[in-house]
């Protein structure tokens, strides 16, 4: 076997090996989320629970506040997930020079302009930190959070 057949060989098993690594980081991001759920179904069961049986409203409105703060934990998970797939992606195409073994999902995307106005700035700093609209009324979080939501808020109403 000559030198360049053993050295593409290489480059596919490396590039396997690659894909491994992104697609255990997407695994564990959806995992993240499921735990995400699970966590908090007991926390929201007893919050509007303990609401409607003693009629205060106060708990329920906790209850929302947590539903709120787990809908944006799983929010980023899938948000992260979602880079990490377009990673894998990229990989497994070959459409962009992704370094070997590099984790950076930032690698799939197209070079950002850099931010000169102050509005730009910030929206950058907000797309860091806070999903956009298409991760919030995804199948996987709109539908589950927004009626946890909306039970709270009517528990809250009929119970304040």
């Amino acid at each position: 076997m000559t030198q360049a057949g053993e050295r593409s060989a290489v480059d596919a098993d490396d590039r396997r090996r690659h894909l491994d690594y992104i697609q255990a980081v997407v695994a564990r991001m959806s995992t993240a989320s499921a735990a995400a759920k699970s966590w908090l179904l007991p926390v929201v069961t007893a919050a509007y629970g303990y609401a409607l049986t003693t009629g205060v409203g106060s708990v329920a409105v906790l209850g929302v506040a947590a539903v709120l703060l787990f809908g944006f934990l799983d929010a980023n998970y899938l948000r992260q997930e979602k880079a990490y797939r377009r990673l894998y992606d990229a990989v497994a195409r070959g459409t962009r020079e992704v370094p070997l073994f590099s984790l950076d999902p930032s690698h799939a995307d197209d070079p950002a302009l850099p931010a000169v106005t102050l509005r730009q700035k910030i929206q950058l700093r907000i797309g860091r930190w806070f999903p956009d609209r298409n991760v919030w009324f995804s199948w996987s979080v709109a539908p589950f959070y927004g009626s946890l939501v909306i039970i709270g808020c009517l528990i809250g109403v009929l119970t304040g």
